[in-house]
């Protein structure tokens, strides 16, 4: 652990991005590059947990699937944002714990640390999107102009999951038992979020969950422009964007306020 710290304080006249970055790029190879099979591993897991889903929906609960054209590619195209999603909460809620010998050690702004987790994460997402949108191509899909939206759906993710992040890690500190909490949400969301199946058969039943869980029109856009080759849902584009601001915005003043005194209490 103290590795990183020793790197960015051999480095000299660093500056703020320059660090973010280097400890990005730190991150991501250490999550990958320590394996034998290196990157494939971010190619692999989505593409094993794509599998064990469609054998479930296709062979043991088959009308989940009916009516969706290239279903492996369905399910493709909405796991792998909620993978990312998941991972930044999951890693970014501990990173004052996990990161603070960089915080002892290295005069670092907190919030630094929760951006270059989340972009770390954000670059194994756009390796997974490569990824898909050249398997797609294979499968017969067509793409347009329409491919230049998806940075804005890869913004939209870091900015959520970052922001929920940063709110967490401090709660963490303070109340252990927040993971468990987590967990019960993140299952909520998972099932709530349109990814194995058409996200009307949610909306028809419980239509508020649209409101509540940007994740629905994340996937349903995410769809839109890597298999539909449609114009995605710009009204809730624009919405689930300025909801991942405000997150945002809200867990960097939650972390100024009171990063510190969770720290203290390590």
């Amino acid at each position: 652990m103290k590795l990183l710290s020793k790197i960015l304080n051999n480095i000299p006249n660093i500056n703020r991005f320059e660090r973010i970055w280097k400890i990005a790029q730190i991150d991501f190879k250490k999550r990958y590059y320590n394996d034998r099979l290196g990157l494939i591993w971010a190619l692999l897991n989505p593409i094993m947990s794509v599998s064990v889903y469609y054998i479930v929906f296709t062979m043991i609960m088959n009308r989940v699937s009916e009516g969706i054209d290239n279903y492996a590619l369905f399910i493709f195209s909405g796991l792998i944002f909620w993978i990312a999603f998941v991972e930044m909460l999951k890693k970014g809620m501990k990173t004052l714990i996990s990161k603070s010998y960089l915080i002892e050690n290295i005069k670092l702004n907190k919030i630094d640390l929760y951006l270059s987790i989340c972009l770390s994460i954000s670059m194994a997402l756009i390796f997974n999107i490569s990824a898909y949108l050249i398997m797609a191509k294979l499968f017969g899909v067509n793409y347009s102009y329409l491919l230049l939206y998806l940075p804005i759906l890869i913004l939209n993710i870091f900015l959520i999951g970052c922001g929920t992040s940063m709110i967490l890690s401090v709660v963490l500190i303070h109340f252990r038992d927040i993971n468990h909490i987590v967990d019960i949400a993140i299952k909520l969301g998972f099932w709530t979020s349109g990814i194995f199946f058409k996200a009307e058969l949610i909306l028809d039943k419980l239509p508020f969950v649209y409101y509540i869980n940007p994740f629905v029109g994340i996937i349903e856009n995410a769809r839109n422009i890597a298999l539909y080759n449609t114009c995605p849902n710009l009204v809730t584009m624009n919405l689930n964007v300025l909801i991942g601001i405000f997150i945002f915005i809200i867990g960097a003043i939650y972390v100024e306020r009171f990063g510190h005194l969770a720290c203290e209490k390590l």
